[in-house]
């Protein structure tokens, strides 16, 4: 993930747990909004797995009789040549389950996900629900993204309790929201540097 709980912790001066699960609840909320805001998924171009008819996602059990984790298969068994390793996120591009994921463990034909009931079942070697040419690539985080993530979960935290202000002034002191959670402008400013040109 961009930022972990105790990073996220260690930067805010925070040094209590009561907003643990909630810092680490807005986090993927918070890598989404970089990636879309950046229009930068940060994958690696080393690490990576392009296909447009191997790959199936497979969504995982919720019942607790019998659950079982989220995972990609790969029908050519590419995975661990690639390179993808455990602990590490993955972004996916392409298809019905685009966005970041973490792996729990790698094989050459499959990734199993940290996750369960979080991927819908889609399907290149069947054509269920073809989504075409996808890509799947490891995730490397700038470690810069890690304050300026701390500070959006943060600023989300805190506005879930004042409610949304778009600009306020009180004398020499103002602040401006801006981007799709109404981060302030002076956190979204460090996000300059790693976005990407949108062509049209």
């Amino acid at each position: 993930m961009i930022v972990s709980v105790d990073e996220c912790k260690a930067i805010l001066g925070i040094t209590d747990n009561a907003s643990d699960q909630r810092i680490r609840d807005l986090i993927p909320y918070v890598q989404d909004d970089i990636r879309i805001y950046c229009n930068n998924a940060f994958g690696d171009t080393t690490i990576y797995r392009q296909s447009a008819g191997s790959l199936a996602f497979v969504r995982g059990s919720t019942l607790t009789s019998s659950t079982s984790p989220d995972t990609i298969t790969d029908a050519d068994n590419y995975f661990s040549t690639a390179g993808f390793r455990a602990g590490t996120d993955i972004i996916v591009l392409g298809g019905s389950n685009e966005g970041y994921h973490t792996l729990a463990v790698v094989a050459a034909g499959t990734l199993t996900l940290t996750s369960t009931g979080a991927l819908e079942n889609q399907s290149q070697t069947t054509y269920h629900n073809w989504p075409g040419e996808m890509q799947i690539a490891r995730v490397q985080w700038p470690t810069a993204l890690k304050p300026i993530a701390a500070k959006m979960v943060w600023h989300l935290i805190e506005t879930a309790k004042q409610g949304d202000v778009k600009s306020e002034s009180i004398d020499d002191y103002s602040v401006t929201f801006a981007g799709s959670h109404s981060y302030p402008e002076r956190v979204i400013a460090g996000l300059r540097q790693f976005r990407r040109v949108i062509l049209v």
